[in-house]
């Protein structure tokens, strides 16, 4: 009877040893699994502050930008929902209707597209080693008019053409006047009627939506590097 109270009791001492060990072992990775949390969520935090203080910096330089514009062509730049983080040049301004490169041959259009040059270059090397952590984005806009059978050409069937080489071609004279866009982060994009800023019922609601954007936007990737590098 003893030798077998003493079996029964080494049993039960051997499942409780290996009931504290699977106790153990939870908790381990229940410390484990919080610290992990924890440290993704700091990491997400400190994620989340860069990210607003880069699109602070970006709006900050955006501003900027329209400021000298408008010190230079007081009343260009077009007032829209998002005016205050970029800079909005009618199309009117810069193109006859359904063209995309008329500054080539209009010595006022040429100037015109100068002085903007000028104001983007001026405000970016302002920045100095920071601008590294921006991109120029180059937006064109059209309204919603389809360009019809009758002044469709095999260069600008669409919309989409119109206003991707109204967006390249301003790029490409910004490349000529030293603003490379590899080393600046530029890059242009044709977006069409895809982002209205308004109706299209009336010629002046219409007049709106055509246009060039100019917008300074964080690189979050080389500014996530630039972090990490220095820890």
């Amino acid at each position: 009877m003893l030798d077998t109270d003493n079996e029964s009791s080494r049993d039960l001492n051997v499942w409780i040893s290996i009931a504290d060990l699977f106790a153990g072992l939870l908790l381990i990775m229940i410390i484990g699994l919080v610290a992990a949390l924890h440290g993704r969520n700091s990491e997400e935090i400190k994620i989340s502050d860069e990210l607003g203080k880069a699109m602070t910096q970006a709006a900050s330089l955006t501003k900027k930008m329209q400021e000298k514009l408008n010190a230079i062509r007081p009343g260009l730049t077009s007032q829209t929902p998002h005016s205050e983080t970029e800079v909005v040049i009618p199309a009117g301004a810069l193109f006859k209707k359904l063209k995309y490169d008329d500054y080539l041959r209009d010595p006022a259009k040429n100037q015109l597209l100068t002085d903007i040059r000028s104001a983007v270059k001026q405000t970016i090397d302002e920045a100095g080693d920071e601008r590294k952590f921006f991109r120029i984005v180059i937006e064109g806009h059209t309204d919603s008019d389809p360009i019809g059978e009758k002044n469709a050409t095999e260069a600008i069937p669409t919309n989409w053409e119109l206003s991707s080489r109204r967006a390249t071609g301003v790029l490409r004279f910004f490349e000529e006047g030293g603003l490379n866009a590899k080393e600046y982060n530029i890059v242009a994009l044709g977006l069409a009627d895809t982002d209205q800023v308004g109706p299209n019922t009336t010629d002046d609601e219409k007049s709106l939506n055509r246009r060039i954007v100019i917008r300074v936007e964080p690189i979050i990737e080389k500014m996530r590097m630039a972090a990490s590098d220095r820890k």
